[in-house]
């Protein structure tokens, strides 16, 4: 019988005899897991974000989010050594990028 390789939960071969008890550890080892990510305290390491668990991460996202709506112009470029910050808006529906230099 072959496992998983991160939980570890059982897969039966084509072969294999499958056994009740063998999917009902399968299920609870599965529960676990999602119980974890339902609370927000596990560990995702692949995150990148500060926060590494999936409450944070999504409040650290949603945090930078407000910030980048509430400023109309959150982006910045250089050009020639003059620094522009630039960002979107519409006027009467119609989209336009709007850009200003940055005083130094």
């Amino acid at each position: 019988m072959e496992h998983t390789p991160n939980l570890n939960l059982k897969k039966p071969g084509l072969t294999d005899n499958i056994l009740i008890s063998d999917i009902n550890e399968n299920m609870d080892i599965l529960d676990d897991a999602v119980s974890e990510l339902q609370k927000g305290n596990t560990s995702i390491p692949d995150l990148e974000t500060v926060d590494k668990t999936l409450t944070g991460a999504i409040n650290e996202v949603k945090n930078e989010m407000t910030g980048h709506v509430i400023d109309p112009m959150p982006h910045m470029f250089v050009d020639n050594g003059i620094t522009y910050r630039w960002g979107f808006r519409t006027v009467k529906g119609e989209p336009q990028i709007i850009y200003e230099e940055v005083a130094k």
